[in-house]
Parts: C-alpha cells; structure tokens; sequence
C-alpha cells in the first residue's frame, strides 16, 4: 500500500507540473525522470520517440509552451507493482489552452523538421505530415478548452531516491 501511495504522489506532481506549465521548474520536474539515458517519453505522433533526459526535457518543454493542461482521471488509475518495477495506465485528457496564433509556428516547424528528416521514407512522412497538418486544423476548429482525451501508460522504477519514470507513453484517439 505504501508503495501505491507514493506512486499515486508521484502521479500528482506530474499532472501538477503540466498543469502549472512553470518553465522556471522545468530542471526540478525533471527530477521525477530516472537519471539515466533509458528513461524514454513517446509522444502521441509516430516518430516522438525521446530518450533520455536531454530530449525528453525538450519534448516537455515544448508540451508546456504549446500544449494544454494534462487532466488525469485519478479513478481510472491501474498500478501493478512487481519488486521495484510498477506499470501504470490511466485515462486522461488534454484542455486546450494555448491558442494556435501562439503555437502555429511551432507547429509548423515541426511538420518542415519531419518532412526534411531523410533517415524516415518518404511515404511515411508525407502520412505523418499529413496526419500531422489534419490534427492541427481540428484543434484550430474546436478551439480553446476543448477536451482531448489520452491513455496515459507508464513504467516506473524504484531508485533510491524513490519512484521514477523510466518510460511514459502518452496515447490519443485519431479524431
């Protein structure tokens, strides 16, 4: 039980950190990330793929500038703990926030990043910037506070500085 518990505290500093969007408490956020170069963050599209603390600090930094706040549904939560590893599934959403006049050239610097990448066939980036400029358009028409909903996945190890993401995924219905 005590383990649940400071799994579920761990959940909540989380949420809090991408609720808070504070850039000043990026590098103390980090600290709930295991330290070293395995720890891993898939984001919702299919080549967000970040490991270790570097890139994944990137990806959430460009989450709290450009993305929304992060709604975990606590009721949803499924932990099953085996020694020091613990898997974690829940289900959340993602309000929207941030305006796409904000976000928009972010945006778009990332859909030219994907079609420049030559290490990824052309046909899988044609697809993914696709799918990529069709889920911009639809956030862009739903508008501020809609509700995105996720599947939140995650694989947490216990260091000795207690519980720590060692893999996060996060998982969006295509719309």
């Amino acid at each position: 039980m005590k383990a649940n518990n400071e799994i579920m505290a761990l959940l909540g500093r989380f949420q809090a950190g991408y609720v808070e969007r504070d850039l000043s408490k990026l590098d103390e956020f980090m600290s709930l990330f295991a330290p070293d170069q395995m720890a891993e963050m898939i984001g919702i599209g299919v080549f967000e793929r970040f490991q270790g603390q570097e890139q994944i600090r990137e990806m959430i930094e460009s989450d709290w500038k450009y993305w929304g706040d992060v709604i975990f549904e606590l009721d949803t939560v499924r932990i099953k703990i085996h020694g020091e590893v613990a898997w974690v599934t829940m289900r959340g959403a993602l309000v929207q926030t941030t305006t796409h006049e904000t976000a928009m050239p972010f945006y778009l610097q990332q859909m030219k990043d994907l079609l420049d990448d030559e290490t990824v066939d052309i046909d899988s980036r044609i697809v993914e910037a696709s799918h990529f400029g069709i889920r911009r358009w639809r956030e862009r028409t739903l508008g501020m506070g809609h509700r995105w909903p996720f599947l939140f996945t995650t694989i947490l190890v216990n260091h000795s500085a207690g519980w720590k993401f060692h893999l996060v995924q996060w998982a969006m219905p295509v719309d």
